[in-house]
């Protein structure tokens, strides 16, 4: 088998082939802490250094510049203490777009943010909402591609509903869309008619299915609880579940690779599950302690993706779920401690309510998946996807 070389990314591709898209203009920057270089060196310091780039702003996301913001906090803005650059940001009192004001002192965006290949986290709505803000303003969007960590080929789970349209889900696509960030903004750009002036930096000896230990580039966690690719892997087939309150999955342990709950026999859930012979994945009993210190026991059930390429995550969290409320219909709850604001959000996270109704009544995962399937299938998307793909 053939060696893999490694991939270099659409910033390392951008400085050596694109600078001249940036000459001249006013440049600002949609980064954190993942937007390095293979030496780990910062998006920031390689832009802002470079003769060639005027570098005069920064836009922070979710988790802000340096990623040491928690989930859901507001990002402050201000100066940047290494380049004294001001910082805009894009979590904040005032939604996520940024401010005309803002957009007024630069001329071109530039965004480079590793991407986890799921509908639910944000960054992927930060650049659409900067592309829309990009629109109206006449400013140009740059994205520097990074790879897909699920090997942007599986396309799976629920469509969002239009009720149900939020930051974690803020246009129509699949739980998991198997694109890369730059073949998604293209998609979004056309098929959402956001219409903003786009270039897409491509990478350079990127293929589809690639796992991340095969693309040579150094893991930067994404936000505090994707620590390793391993958590980005399971990060569609947990978070959802996670929004019932009732199940521990892994946070501040292993980070969205445990489902774990007292009352769950892990010897025998893991076998049920393992007996689905679901694509890409393993189930492994785990002597847990919870992070409170209790003493260890046989109740976690750890996902190990064993093939991220053929994993199906939505799938996966779907199977487990009619799993847990057929096995344990006593104790799984969708909002164990009464809270009914927890029905919405587990709906938003899914993408419909149709999910947990059909668990709700009985449902088996595959006929689950079969109706996403199908409204999948009736929003066009695979075919309309296809039309951005550009990797093989």
């Amino acid at each position: 088998m053939e060696s893999q070389a490694r991939v270099y990314s659409g910033l390392e591709v951008f400085l050596s082939k694109y600078i001249y898209l940036v000459e001249g203009k006013r440049v600002g920057l949609v980064t954190n802490q993942t937007g390095v270089n293979a030496d780990k060196v910062s998006t920031v310091n390689l832009l802002y250094k470079n003769p060639k780039i005027r570098l005069v702003a920064l836009f922070a996301p979710e988790h802000g510049i340096r990623g040491n913001v928690k989930a859901g906090e507001t990002v402050p803005g201000g100066k940047d203490p290494l380049t004294g650059l001001p910082i805009h940001t894009l979590y904040g009192a005032n939604g996520h777009r940024p401010t005309r004001e803002a957009l007024a002192t630069i001329d071109v965006l530039v965004y480079d943010i590793q991407d986890v290949g799921s509908r639910t986290y944000t960054y992927i709505w930060h650049l659409a909402e900067c592309m829309t803000a990009a629109a109206q303003n006449g400013k140009t969007v740059i994205v520097l591609d990074r790879p897909n960590p699920l090997g942007a080929s599986t396309v799976d789970g629920p469509v969002v509903d239009p009720e149900l349209l939020s930051f974690i889900g803020l246009y129509p696509v699949p739980r998991v869309y198997g694109m890369t960030v730059g073949e998604l903004a293209l998609y979004l750009n056309t098929e959402e008619k956001i219409k903003c002036n786009l270039f897409v930096v491509p990478m350079m000896n990127y293929r589809r299915g690639l796992v991340w230990s095969q693309t040579g580039l150094p893991w930067i966690p994404p936000s505090p609880n994707i620590p390793t690719p391993e958590s980005a892997y399971s990060y569609a087939a947990t978070g959802t579940l996670g929004e019932t309150g009732g199940i521990n999955i892994g946070i501040g342990t292993l980070p969205f690779q445990l489902v774990a709950a007292p009352w769950i026999n892990a010897n025998s859930s893991c076998t049920a599950l393992n007996s689905l012979r679901l694509p890409g994945v393993m189930f492994v009993p785990l002597k847990y302690r919870t992070v409170k210190g209790n003493e260890a026991s046989d109740y976690a059930i750890k996902i190990v993706v064993t093939n991220p390429a053929i994993f199906r995550p939505a799938t996966t969290e779907i199977a487990i779920l009619c799993h847990l409320k057929k096995t344990y219909p006593q104790r799984f709850s969708w909002m164990p401690d009464g809270k009914k604001e927890r029905l919405l959000k587990f709906d938003k996270a899914m993408g419909t309510s149709l999910v947990r109704k059909a668990i709700d009544a009985g449902w088996d995962y595959r006929t689950i998946m079969q109706t996403c399937d199908k409204n999948v299938a009736a929003q066009n998307f695979m075919m309309k996807r296809g039309k951005y793909l550009i990797y093989k």
